[in-house]
């Protein structure tokens, strides 16, 4: 274990439209078990951070509708640390929420923020390399976000520009943020070697969260620090605080913290990251056979002429495929998904779709 000022806040509040129909509003892809490994993403995300941080000083941040799930499939993270949103909103919120709870148990806190639909490849890699992030948020008043190495023109990821490099050769300060780019600008951004993309982990001091969410929503933090003055139980704050629930940071903490550019630096990371919160990129990190399909979970399926395909399925049933190519096909429940595996948000256009002709019941 590391200091005992380390904490960590997991996001797992999402409903996760990109990985439909598996991923429903009823259960997001955060609490499935998408490569059959008997553990889900929050799980696995869970496992990684808990190799250097207790379970103590480990906050889970989901919606009010999955506390249930997130006490059943995390039992050894202390309930108080389950913090539900009243509302589904965006990271935004949801971070200043945790953040706010963290500094009220420590105010000299270093705060790793982390996804909870990410695939690391090399987990004691991301250990030292988050070790040292949280080493350098502790003696700098600045936020740090953690990049990789930008190879290919992905539209997927936000793309992070490097600017003046800091006194470590794999940080630098944050000069531009583009948030998921048209292909050619991400062409671009690749060729000119100055990017990063932005894998969605942060870290911070209290300190430094404090003055931003002074900035952001300043009535919120007078209402708590009178709460605290005043003694209040933590289920009276934690009362307090959905009362007071900053609705209008209707924002990612990615927007919100990458477009300050004065005080914040990025660091690359060679752990081997993937942002699996779409079927492009589950592909990508799955076993593939000799043509190129995957067969999600023990998917039952013959193919014929098949090339490059994914396939997931129930485990009581079986598929017959010919002459398919880059495609996702799924099925889960009321609903099956046909459609080509080459655009990351094509899912959610469909689905948004399907949700106003189908009807509610199918998303």
């Amino acid at each position: 274990m590391r200091k005992h000022n380390d904490y960590c806040i997991i996001l797992a509040g999402g409903i996760g439209r990109r990985l439909w129909p598996c991923s429903r509003k009823d259960m997001p892809k955060q609490f499935i078990d998408f490569f059959g490994t008997g553990q889900t993403l929050l799980q696995q995300t869970y496992a990684r951070l808990a190799r250097f941080i207790p379970a103590e000083r480990i906050i889970i941040s989901t919606f009010e509708d999955y506390r249930e799930t997130v006490v059943r499939q995390l039992p050894e993270v202390p309930e108080e640390n389950i913090l539900a949103e009243p509302v589904q909103l965006s990271t935004a919120p949801a971070v200043a929420w945790a953040s706010i709870h963290i500094e009220q148990r420590d105010p000299e806190a270093n705060v790793v923020v982390v996804p909870s639909d990410h695939h690391i490849v090399n987990e004691e890699l991301f250990v030292r390399q988050i070790g040292d992030g949280l080493d350098f948020v502790e003696c700098h008043d600045d936020f740090l976000a953690m990049g990789i190495k930008a190879t290919v023109p992905n539209s997927a990821y936000g793309y992070i520009q490097t600017g003046s490099a800091s006194d470590n050769e794999y940080r630098w300060r944050v000069k531009s943020f583009t948030e998921k780019p048209q292909p050619e600008y991400a062409r671009v951004f690749v060729e000119s070697g100055e990017f990063l993309w932005n894998t969605g982990i942060f870290l911070w001091n209290c300190r430094t969260m404090n003055r931003l969410l002074c900035q952001m929503a300043p009535t919120l933090l007078e209402r708590i620090d009178s709460a605290h003055a005043a003694r209040l139980t933590p289920s009276e704050k934690i009362h307090l605080i959905q009362t007071l629930y900053p609705a209008s940071m209707h924002s990612t903490v990615d927007l919100v913290i990458l477009n300050r550019r004065e005080d914040v630096f990025v660091q690359e990371c060679g752990f081997g990251w993937a942002d699996v919160g779409c079927w492009p990129e589950i592909y990508k990190v799955s076993e593939q056979d000799a043509d190129g399909n995957v067969r999600l979970n023990g998917s039952q399926v013959m193919f014929s002429g098949c090339r490059d395909n994914l396939i997931r399925l129930p485990q009581n049933v079986a598929a017959v495929i010919k002459n398919l190519e880059g495609y996702v096909v799924a099925l889960d429940g009321n609903a099956l998904l046909v459609c080509p595996n080459d655009d990351p948000s094509l899912v959610r256009r469909l689905v948004n779709e399907a949700q106003m002709k189908l009807g509610d019941e199918f998303v």
